[in-house]
């Protein structure tokens, strides 16, 4: 679902031409840094990484250009509209507010994977040693693009794989700067460098969700490298970038991945007729799913979302989006469809008794759920009945 990049790595796709910025504090010791990277990492830069020094000014400037570019407004305002009818985030919340919000506040460095350049944020929260770690975090970005090409997929809005592949690149990054922290304590200690991490991604007063899923990446990819390393250390890893992970589940769970357990496939099938239209579509993966039960707080939402095997959903709309005479999300004119397929007939059932009380926090006129065999089928719509056909057209397979 949605995925708002925070913290070490936002990548400033910026296409204005800034002026020329003064080489950071640290500039003199970055040969240092990266041979340090270059050891914990196992690879060698290739070519030089230019690094510039930028405002908080400037990098929400940039990072809201990116973001009008890379994320349009029709868009945003569906997916607000998306995660404010499941409960995930309060009605009204703007998403561009968010994001202007962290670009301001809560990046300290960001690497551009299309410019190849590297830029560290002035007066950042953590001080010295943030800016040390942010060197070591990014550089590790800009190696392995040399050697990997990274996606740029970074984007809200964005598919339950793409968030897997950032959870990787992430991962990886932490995976360095952890090492690095250790084996370098005279520069920054271990609890400076996961002290700065949480104090620029978290306890910022972010809505619950979006907190969580700008962590997802950093912290929960940094246990799915470690594990990678585990078991065929760094080759293991570079091998990720030939197969990158397919689901936020064999991120979740690093042994699905290993054995190459690929998502199941989810077709929806919803049928509404004229004025109706979709609006959106996507896959819900197992972090979402836990993060939907979460929300309601259900004590076993991890374990009943573990059993994941596919997800998929379409939203629907009987009129204009956004509508100025009913504010979102506005159940009167949506149709929501989430589907999931299971592991098993257990996990499917232990999936809906936890999900039957989270419908509660949700925002739909009404709602329906239709169990299957090792499916589940979620409908909201504007009626009790039509909700009760929409979760039976729609098997999730």
């Amino acid at each position: 679902m949605v995925l708002i990049p925070v913290g070490f790595l936002t990548k400033s796709d910026d296409e204005e031409k800034p002026e020329p910025a003064a080489a950071p504090r640290t500039v003199a010791g970055k040969e240092r840094i990266e041979r340090r990277v270059e050891l914990i990492r196992q690879l060698r830069f290739k070519r030089e990484t230019p690094v510039r020094e930028v405002s908080k000014a400037q990098t929400r400037r940039e990072g809201l250009a990116q973001l009008s570019r890379q994320y349009p407004l029709a868009q945003r305002r569906t997916d607000e509209e998306l995660l404010e009818l499941l409960g995930l985030l309060e009605p009204g919340t703007d998403l561009r507010t968010i994001s202007g919000s962290l670009y301001g506040e809560q990046v300290a460095g960001f690497y551009d994977t299309r410019t190849k350049r590297l830029s560290v944020v002035q007066d950042s929260s953590g001080g010295a040693p943030l800016v040390e770690i942010t060197l070591a975090h990014e550089l590790t970005h800009a190696l392995e693009d040399q050697h990997f090409t990274l996606r740029d997929e970074d984007t809200p809005g964005v598919e339950d794989g793409t968030s897997a592949y950032a959870a990787l690149i992430e991962g990886s990054a932490t995976s360095v700067m952890t090492d690095y922290a250790r084996r370098y304590p005279g520069s920054v200690s271990l609890g400076d460098a996961l002290t700065s991490l949480l104090d620029s991604s978290g306890g910022t007063g972010l809505p619950p969700y979006i907190e969580v899923s700008a962590l997802f990446p950093y912290l929960r990819g940094e246990a799915f490298v470690s594990e990678l390393r585990r078991v065929g250390g760094w080759k293991l890893v570079n091998a990720a970038y030939d197969r990158p992970p397919s689901s936020t589940e064999q991120i979740l769970h690093p042994e699905k991945y290993l054995r190459v357990e690929q998502p199941d496939p989810v077709t929806l099938t919803v049928r509404l007729a004229a004025p109706w239209r979709r609006v959106a579509k996507g896959t819900v993966g197992e972090f979402d799913t836990g993060q939907l039960l979460q929300r309601s707080g259900a004590g076993d939402a991890v374990d009943a979302a573990a059993g994941w095997g596919g997800g998929a959903y379409e939203l629907w709309r009987n009129g204009p989006l956004p509508d100025p005479a009913c504010p979102a999300p506005c159940a009167k004119r949506d149709a929501l469809v989430v589907a999931w397929r299971w592991d098993s007939v257990k996990d499917a059932r232990e999936f809906e008794r936890a999900l039957r009380p989270a419908v509660k926090g949700m925002r739909g006129a009404a709602s329906a759920i239709v169990p299957g065999d090792g499916t589940t089928v979620l409908a909201l719509a504007p009626t009790a009945a039509q909700a009760r056909t929409l979760a039976s057209q729609s098997p999730a397979g």
